[in-house]
């Protein structure tokens, strides 16, 4: 309590927006939102790659030039945001949902039986949450498996920001209000599963519950995996086939130019950003697992075709794709946000930001069993916490109007459950949730802080 009350102070004194409120357990209280007015974001696009330590990726030694030389001049590095979890699946999640991991989502819903082939799977998890459980951890489903259960009457579940962006009044008809963009989704559709999409790939692809999942194995033609893609893992998505198809969809090709010429693109995503009217107002895009820079070597090609991975291939994909997205008219209006960050740090580091909490299916949030059994991790003694979160991986954040080019910032702490409460605030979801105010799982923590002043260091209302 606080806390919260020192941040709502700060942050009231340097011109954030503060509302005071009733919350869901019919207390007033003050509420910290994103430091913009509503209307000033109408677009939010997040690009998540790989794996990578702050130190890394922005240190002087770093291989992504492109990274470091151009895009840093044009955005704000946010130098304290922090991943949540080890390994990768449960860093998305907490991304669009604010829900917490399982120790089969620590696993990447690997079947620790089938090592070392990493075959995954597609479990429910079955919640079990007692009256202790709501109450200390208010809008988190407590069980393991990896596919969460959707809300039903009477019974407690998840959903994600893409739900509660189809149910703001006069949206989700005319265009998507979300969009998940997949590279290579359905290259190879017997892999990946889905529906055949008519511009190429397949739409909401996943195992069937229950079933397998094959994609952490890549082969040449098709390095798409199914856990860098968030939504699928969610029944309030996967259960209406015809809505997930239009959300879940793969993100086109890059003809990439030769002999001077330009770029161009092909596919749903170069179709939506081409126009403001077809934009999604959330869109989150992850490369492939070369492209991502996941993979040190790829089984198949990057963007510049060589076999190059780590932070050499998410740079090279940086290079082509950005300046599409900078170029777009939702950018250029100046109500785009363009969030660009990585899953989490390396394994070695499980630090955690923001009081993230711990629970209620696991202890340590950064420990990974999978990755323990190959020895680069030891599980924890019962009743200690020597891995809290996911570690630093930085965040570089980018918007025409609000946010200063070429800034650093070194005042502000996030992680990824804040990013989502930033989302849900910027783009008008006000009521509703976990806490009433709009914010889903984690995110809805009482003293999160959501992006303040010391991200749009440009608005003019900024004191």
């Amino acid at each position: 309590m606080a806390r919260r009350w020192a941040y709502s102070l700060i942050v009231s004194m340097l011109g954030a927006t503060t509302l005071s409120v009733t919350t869901v357990r019919g207390m007033s209280e003050r509420v910290v939102r994103a430091a913009l007015p509503p209307g000033a974001i109408k677009y939010v696009v997040v690009i998540d790659l790989e794996n990578e330590d702050f130190a890394k990726t922005f240190g002087p030694s770093s291989p992504a030039t492109y990274l470091n030389s151009t895009l840093l001049r044009q955005g704000e590095l946010v130098v304290n945001y922090y991943a949540t979890s080890h390994a990768s699946t449960g860093n998305y999640l907490s991304q669009v949902s604010g829900q917490a991991s399982t120790p089969m989502i620590n696993s990447d819903c690997i079947d620790l039986t089938k090592l070392p082939q990493f075959i995954g799977g597609f479990k429910d998890i079955t919640p079990g949450m007692d009256a202790l459980d709501e109450e200390r951890y208010p809008g988190q489903v407590v069980g393991d498996g990896c596919v969460f259960p959707a809300p039903t009457l009477g019974s407690h579940g998840a959903r994600t920001i893409g739900d509660q962006l189809d149910e703001i009044p006069g949206t989700g008809s005319d265009r998507p209000t979300w969009r998940m963009y997949a590279e290579d989704m359905g290259n190879d559709p017997p892999r990946d599963g889905g529906i055949p999409d008519p511009l190429g790939g397949t739409d909401c692809a996943h195992p069937l519950i229950g079933g397998v999942d094959v994609t952490n194995i890549q082969t040449v033609r098709d390095q798409y995996a199914h856990r860098h893609n968030p939504f699928i893992y969610f029944h309030s998505v996967i259960d209406d086939l015809a809505r997930c198809a239009a959300h879940v969809v793969p993100l086109g090709t890059l003809i990439r130019g030769v002999n001077g010429d330009s770029d161009s693109f092909e596919g749903h995503f170069a179709e939506d950003f081409r126009k403001l009217e077809s934009t999604p107002a959330f869109s989150f895009i992850t490369p492939n697992v070369c492209n991502d820079g996941h993979d040190a070597t790829c089984v198949g090609l990057n963007v510049e075709g060589t076999h190059a991975g780590s932070l050499v291939a998410a740079d090279f994909w940086l290079r082509h794709w950005m300046p599409f997205i900078l170029e777009s008219p939702a950018y250029r209006s100046g109500k785009m946000l363009v969030v660009l960050t990585f899953d989490e740090a390396d394994i070695d580091d499980a630090r955690a930001c923001c009081d993230e909490e711990s629970g209620p299916n696991i202890t340590n949030p950064g420990f990974s069993p999978v990755v323990a059994l190959f020895g680069l991790q030891r599980t924890p003694a019962p009743g200690t916490f020597p891995y809290p979160g996911g570690g630093q991986t930085g965040a570089v954040l980018f918007n025409a109007k609000y946010i200063a080019p070429g800034s650093v910032n070194r005042t502000g702490a996030y992680n990824h459950y804040s990013a989502l409460r930033s989302y849900e605030d910027l783009l008008s979801i006000m009521t509703g949730g976990d806490d009433g105010l709009g914010h889903l799982g984690f995110a809805a923590a009482s003293d999160l802080a959501p992006f303040g002043p010391d991200v749009f260091n440009a608005f003019p209302g900024r004191r």
